[in-house]
């Protein structure tokens, strides 16, 4: 069993015990203004990982979420995996009360009460894997997301996601470089596919960027980066960011 399915079993056992939160959902945030500023910069929070083990031995997500409004963010990612990555709906929830950025439930999102949840806990945007769904479930999900308001990204990573991913008519594409069956990283994923990609569908590249001059390998049809790792990582997170955006004003 590879760890993505080890990952996706796991989900299943956690549904049953999840719990809608009892207490009205905040107010939507509005994505649509996240691209506004040109390059679109998703900051996550990110305690650990499958494939780096432990990221922050100390993890204070508030602390992080002010760091990366101070840095410019034009968004947080929010990791509600527990068990392989450290985080947990009340980390969403936590950094729902330290920013007015919009916020992505990075999840691996299989069921719709999963969507309920996120929307409680102050979700904006919610992930959806085509890795893990069969058609009909990346669907359903989706219009589950859509029903409450927030915006669903959808994950791929080779033609086949794509294509499959394109029925859905989605507003956001992230493409990740990472293989989520052997964990290796080709920050090219994203180039390699783009041509695919119809006008008007945003683009955002993810895993693999260390440092802001990874930036430079992307062409200007990316819309924004997800950056994680290197982020929770940096000893100024704000700098980094700040180097970021003019990494990609330079080169656009």
């Amino acid at each position: 069993m590879s760890i993505l399915d080890e990952i996706v079993a796991h989900k299943r056992e956690e549904i049953g015990g999840l719990e809608d939160v009892l207490q009205p959902p905040p107010c939507l945030r509005d994505f649509a203004q996240m691209f506004d500023a040109g390059t679109c910069l998703i900051a996550e929070l990110k305690a650990a990982s499958p494939s780096e083990g432990t990221i922050a031995e100390e993890f204070d997500p508030e602390k992080q979420t002010r760091h990366y409004m101070t840095g410019g963010a034009n968004a947080v990612s929010v990791l509600t995996d527990k068990k392989y990555f450290g985080g947990g709906f009340s980390v969403l929830r936590n950094a729902r009360s330290q920013t007015a950025l919009p916020l992505l439930c990075k999840e691996f999102i299989i069921d719709k009460k999963q969507v309920r949840v996120a929307r409680d806990c102050g979700a904006d945007l919610v992930l959806l894997i085509v890795k893990i769904l069969e058609d009909d479930e990346l669907a359903a999900l989706k219009q589950e997301i859509e029903k409450y308001g927030m915006k669903a990204v959808i994950e791929i990573q080779n033609a086949e996601e794509l294509e499959r991913a394109l029925k859905t008519a989605p507003e956001i594409l992230l493409i990740n470089n990472r293989n989520l069956t052997s964990f290796d990283v080709d920050l090219q994923t994203t180039e390699n596919l783009l041509d695919g990609i119809p006008d008007g569908v945003k683009v955002i590249a993810a895993s693999g960027i260390k440092t802001p001059e990874d930036l430079k390998a992307f062409p200007p049809r990316v819309d924004g980066f997800l950056i994680g790792t290197a982020l929770m990582r940096a000893t100024d997170p704000e700098k980094f960011l700040q180097n970021c955006r003019n990494v990609r004003n330079a080169e656009n």
